[in-house]
């Protein structure tokens, strides 16, 4: 008997299929697939979509009457670029947070000198000193979590950064074609209405939608 897949272990099976198909979907699709993908019954379908979309792991937009549904491995890559400047920026506030905190003790240290060394003295001197050598093992932390976020994005060789390059253009590709697909059943649907179709289009290209064109050429 095979063991009990977890919620998280289906979540994840449905999200290694939606990208191991390199295209959109729409929910009544999905809803014929997943369940056999995922081993889940089809009324659940809508609730684990929902979740990866809110998890922002499963992107969509509204094309139509109906919503389309898809994820790229790119995505990943994406999230890791910026969990990595998320970890850089901490590490940078850190640092300046710690050089901060030695010019102040620094300076309390210079007028200390000049005063009678007494005990409330000694207490103000020893939480400065505690609180710099806090800031110190911070920042140890945030660079060792910096180098690890590097290393995550940069530890590949050539050949692989140059598969993924090949699979990015085959995505693209594949992607303006399913563009051009909705565009032709936009155009059923608005019964070769141009004004309404060139609306759509507008709004659902914004800076990337040319008069009369419709998407920007790459």
């Amino acid at each position: 008997m095979s063991p009990k897949l977890s919620k998280s272990d289906k979540l994840d099976l449905i999200l290694t299929h939606l990208r191991a198909t390199s295209t959109c979907h729409t929910l009544k699709d999905l809803e014929k697939v997943l369940p056999s993908v995922a081993s889940i019954h089809s009324i659940q379908v809508k609730e684990y979509i929902q979740t990866l979309t809110e998890e922002n792991k499963l992107r969509v937009e509204k094309i139509g009457s109906g919503n389309w549904y898809w994820s790229f491995g790119s995505d990943e890559r994406h999230d890791r670029e910026r969990q990595l400047a998320r970890v850089t920026a901490e590490v940078e506030k850190a640092r300046k947070s710690c050089t901060d905190t030695e010019a102040d003790l620094a300076a309390e240290t210079m007028q200390r000198q000049r005063e009678v060394d007494d005990a409330s003295c000694d207490a103000e001197r020893e939480t400065l000193q505690g609180k710099k050598a806090d800031l110190q093992e911070e920042t140890r932390r945030l660079r060792a979590a910096e180098t690890s976020a590097t290393d995550s994005v940069n530890n590949k060789g050539v050949q692989q950064l140059r598969t993924e390059l090949a699979e990015f253009r085959q995505q693209a590709l594949q992607w303006t074609d399913n563009i051009y697909v909705l565009e032709e059943y936009l155009r059923k649907l608005a019964g070769g209405d141009r004004e309404v179709v060139q609306s759509i289009l507008r709004e659902s290209y914004g800076d990337e939608y040319v008069d009369g064109e419709g998407l920007r050429e790459l």
